[in-house]
């Protein structure tokens, strides 16, 4: 018997000691695979960051021990952790290429639009990690091969396997082991106070978090998931109870204006709110990028005028802004880069901020609330029909679910639009084709009508084969990777930006009042000289797009004071985040707010600016409002719905 448990001690040990091991390479190989396959800055952050590394390391050892417990050979275990940090790594690095954003939790709630997300994927790199998948697969067979007559035991009086019976005190004790040490060692990141910046002392770190890819390469790849795990679970805000809902709400419906407004349901104009995918203003970062006309004055390949400007239209509107009394114009402070759409989407409906959430709402709450306070909502009691237009797969994000809860009644996707043209090669539907959906449901709709219009067309990847030639070249200190990306996204940008010139055209002659609510959702994830800068001003610029309200009648006339802008002089509306942008919307159309956006116009005028990435360290001022904002935000997302209740 002794010799029996020596022999299967040896094994044991020699198991541990092949976990401890894969648990490094595993690791090193996560790490080098999210640092875009650089091994220098590997051997940096193995170097300078080696307390992270072996943190992540031993909670990754911890895993494999879990995993191994349920295979009897010794190298399946770690073989089937390399396979799934494969896969998990191809995930990661499609999501950072497109996206300009690490693998995030919320991300596998995705997991039931594979379908949808395919459109997105680089199939070359696809089957090279399937080829990566099976050639490890292989590997593991061939060392369990080789090893089996040192794991195997022959001896008839001892056990025929390392997992049988006499040893499940052994399988027991290491299951606890790794469950409980994963348990223990991750609870901090887990289990975070929530705070904007958060010393780690014991591997020399600290979280932070307005920026989870800088978080992701500061604390490593498990570290930095884990620490957005809590971010699925909404904890309510300290004062969180019916009776506190009840006076924040009794102090608006109270307040009054000196001045009567029309509510919307007295009104007789259209609202078209336009989310334009990507759309922003190269102005705004041209000190950065040198951009010049190929061919000035030809014709692109949807025959569209070659001007020096890459965006004449959002140009014109700009310059004439302080002499236009039909439309506004600013510039939104957006809370992603690279992505993040159907967050900023979430914001412009409902007034409300993710900076309290720091999840994606159409995915993780909205499906599982009765329905949310939106721009929707309000028009649908005003006697408005309700309509979404999305060019794409109606799942993605769940919009399908998502919108019905803000108020639209109907909602349109690519497989039941009437207009489908692209341009050249790309592939996605154009805006040319989404804005002659949209004018053909206003024109045939007999009630007035609110529609939210969520394009296409500058959707990432920016492939080379999307067109034919490139009307815009980029000059300046750019990686090559960066210049072709960013030619390919000019070119588009160009084209939408003259859709939406003819779209306004249209309205201005249209028999029916319509307002126009207009807005880029961010910056495209391709602009890393800017994103990735040390100085947070220059960073800001990544951050910026334009919006516009427009009308084709008279608009009120307000004034405000103290625009911040960013590389822009010219522009009426105050810089924002997309929170307040309907609140803007209000404000020019001179309407009752309900009490809600009354509690939001406080917001806005105290802090117009509020998302992660611009305050860093520092965060807003947390006035009485502030925290009123926090507490209705967590009532109508994550608690009872006091405030829709009495």
């Amino acid at each position: 018997m002794r010799r029996i448990l020596d022999k299967n001690g040896r094994r044991i040990i020699t198991r541990l000691l092949i976990i401890a091991a894969m648990s490094f390479v595993t690791m090193a190989f996560i790490e080098w695979r999210f640092f875009g396959n650089d091994y220098n800055r590997l051997i940096d952050f193995f170097t300078y960051k080696h307390l992270v590394f072996w943190y992540n390391t031993m909670l990754l050892f911890f895993i494999e021990l879990i995993v191994s417990c349920f295979f009897k050979k010794p190298w399946t275990g770690p073989g089937v952790m390399f396979i799934a940090a494969i896969i998990v790594s191809y995930i990661t690095v499609q999501k950072q290429n497109f996206r300009g954003q690490p693998l995030l939790p919320e991300d596998f709630m995705l997991a039931d639009q594979t379908g949808t997300i395919t459109k997105f994927i680089d199939f070359g790199s696809l089957i090279r990690t399937i080829l990566a998948c099976l050639l490890t697969l292989g590997l593991i067979i061939l060392l369990n091969y080789l090893t089996k007559t040192f794991f195997d035991v022959k001896d008839r009086k001892e056990p025929k396997r390392f997992w049988n019976k006499n040893l499940h005190i052994f399988r027991f004790v290491i299951l606890v082991v790794g469950i409980t040490g994963f348990v223990h060692y991750s609870d901090f990141a887990v289990n975070h106070a929530g705070g904007r910046y958060e010393d780690i002392p014991q591997i020399q770190s600290y979280f932070i978090a307005w920026n989870q890819m800088y978080n992701y390469e500061t604390n490593g790849f498990i570290l930095g998931f884990l620490y957005n795990w809590s971010k699925l679970d909404l904890k309510a805000p300290d004062g969180y109870s019916e009776d506190k809902i009840a006076e924040i709400k009794d102090m608006y419906l109270s307040e009054e204006t000196e001045e009567k407004k029309k509510t919307l349901s007295e009104e007789d104009y259209n609202i078209v709110v336009i989310l334009d995918e990507s759309f922003s203003d190269p102005s705004v970062v041209s000190n950065y990028y040198h951009i010049t006309p190929n061919n000035l004055g030809g014709k692109n390949s949807m025959d569209i005028e070659i001007t020096e400007d890459v965006t004449p239209v959002l140009r014109n509107l700009i310059n004439n802004d302080k002499q236009s009394k039909n439309y506004a114009i600013g510039q939104m402070y957006s809370i992603d880069y690279g992505g993040g759409t159907a967050n900023i989407e979430f914001e412009v409906d409902t007034t409300m901020s993710n900076y309290f959430l720091n999840t994606v709402p159409f995915v993780d709450l909205l499906p599982h609330t009765e329905s949310v306070p939106s721009i929707y909502q309000i028009a649908k009691n005003a006697g408005y029909n309700t309509l979404a237009i999305h060019p794409f797969n109606g799942g993605m994000y769940k919009r399908n679910i998502a919108l019905k809860k803000e108020g639209i009644d109907r909602f349109i996707d690519e497989s039941e639009m009437e207009y489908t043209d692209k341009d050249d090669n790309r592939e996605y539907i154009n805006d040319r084709s989404a804005y002659k959906e949209t004018l053909s449901y206003l024109k045939n709709n007999n009630n007035k009508m609110i529609v939210s219009l969520i394009t296409m067309q500058n959707h990432a990847g920016y492939y080379t084969d999307g067109y034919s030639f490139y009307s815009y070249n980029v000059e300046g200190d750019v990686s090559a990777r960066e210049k072709e990306q960013l030619q390919v996204y000019l070119e588009s940008l160009h084209n939408s930006d003259y859709y939406l010139g003819e779209f306004l055209e249209e309205l201005k002659n249209f028999d029916e009042k319509t307002v126009v609510l207009w807005y880029g959702d961010h910056y495209p994830g391709i602009i890393e000289t800017v994103e990735k800068s040390e100085d947070k001003s220059v960073r800001d610029l990544s951050r910026v797009t334009p919006y516009l309200i427009w009308a084709n009648f008279d608009l009120e006339d307000k004034t405000y004071d103290n625009i911040q802008r960013f590389n822009q002089t010219n522009t009426n509306l105050p810089t924002t985040t997309p929170n307040c942008l309907t609140n803007t919307m209000f404000d020019l159309l001179n309407l009752e707010k309900p009490s809600y956006m009354k509690l939001v116009n406080e917001v806005c005028a105290e802090t117009p600016i509020l998302a992660q990435a611009y305050y860093s360290e520092e965060g807003p001022f947390k006035s009485t409002t502030f925290s009123n904002y926090e507490l209705f935000t967590y009532d109508v997302l994550g608690g009872s719905q006091y405030w829709f209740k009495r």
